[in-house]
């Protein structure tokens, strides 16, 4: 893979507004992603959750930066696709990929995190809404099956274990013809699971995805991944050129060392609620948190490994002197 097909987007840290409301407001997130389409980044994108990680609402907060911009893709770092009514959120989508004109990338994932690796709030959201934790794999596979038929045929009929529709027409339909892509996200590589899951996990992306995206992991468990989603992929018969593999980078760039994780503990901690003493405690040390160079060796030890777009999500209460110090510091060395 040569340097030529890699993007970069900007996670613009939905949750950054409620944590720093001085430093970081909800207009300057707006500002933020008009100020990377000015730079010339490829796409912005939003996180999600419900009732775990408060933050801006995702869906809206995608409407209203569609209004300040108007190259940038838009796309979610993830949507978590099972806490959501799947005709409704067929509706929403469509009407954001309207408003945006045909700019938008669904990325799904099942809700990351469990009462025993992430508190009990990552369950908890699951019983407010009405949706089984356990089933919430199968519901995200029917979803990602029923969103690109409600958006193409006239009249969806579905028997499936979550979903059971007769006779439904969803309208509006999206901008994209035949539909916006739909990325699964998952990181297998963070937690400590079967191999059959990982299998069921990896093959459900490999079998619907138009994208996978991970986060957290070595250049050599990206490489492992991506390749078993491509043998999934070859498996269903599909052209893995047109899956996207895509990787979400927390990073803080400083040329003080210490100075970087020392600020990107504080963010991740605040961010978590965790009280981690240092970054190793957790997953983060396999991200960057120091040099421009630390971050260039990084990002090309994982393009190596397949990966093709990066989403940068900068662990620092002032985004803006991230962003910038990656545009003038570190993207001239991976981009010609």
């Amino acid at each position: 893979m040569g340097k030529h097909d890699t993007a970069f987007g900007i996670n613009l840290n939905t949750r950054a507004p409620l944590l720093y409301p001085e430093q970081f407001s909800s207009q300057r997130l707006l500002e933020l992603a008009a100020r990377a389409e000015e730079l010339g980044y490829n796409s912005v994108w939003v996180g999600d959750n419900f009732l775990a990680k408060a933050r801006l609402e995702a869906v809206t907060t995608l409407a209203a930066i569609s209004a300040v911009t108007r190259r940038v893709r838009l796309g979610t770092a993830s949507l978590i696709g099972p806490l959501r009514h799947t005709v409704w959120l067929a509706i929403t989508w469509a009407t954001l990929d309207q408003l945006a004109g045909g700019r938008t990338i669904l990325s799904l994932c099942v809700g990351g995190g469990s009462a025993e690796h992430g508190g009990p709030g990552y369950t908890a959201q699951f019983d407010v809404a009405g949706v089984s934790y356990r089933e919430r794999g199968t519901r995200l596979a029917e979803q990602v099956t029923l969103l690109r038929r409600l958006w193409t045929e006239s009249e969806v009929t579905f028997r499936g274990r979550q979903h059971h529709l007769t006779q439904v027409t969803a309208a509006p339909r999206p901008y994209q013809r035949p539909c916006p892509p739909i990325w699964i996200a998952n990181n297998p590589q963070v937690f400590d699971l079967s191999a059959s899951v990982r299998e069921r996990m990896m093959r459900r992306v490999g079998r619907l995805a138009d994208g996978w995206m991970t986060c957290t992991a070595t250049a050599g468990e990206f490489r492992q991944n991506w390749q078993q989603v491509q043998a999934f992929a070859h498996e269903a018969g599909r052209d893995t050129d047109r899956i996207v593999p895509a990787y979400q980078m927390t990073l803080n760039i400083n040329p003080n060392p210490q100075r970087a994780r020392s600020e990107a503990l504080d963010f991740l901690n605040a961010y978590y609620g965790t009280s981690y003493g240092t970054v190793e405690e957790g997953s983060w040390h396999r991200d960057p948190f120091g040099s421009p160079q630390e971050c260039v060796d990084k990002i090309s030890a994982l393009q190596e490994a397949g990966a093709r777009t990066f989403i940068l999500r900068f662990a620092s209460p002032d985004q803006e002197t991230q962003l910038q110090r990656f545009t003038e510091e570190v993207r001239p060395a991976i981009l010609p």
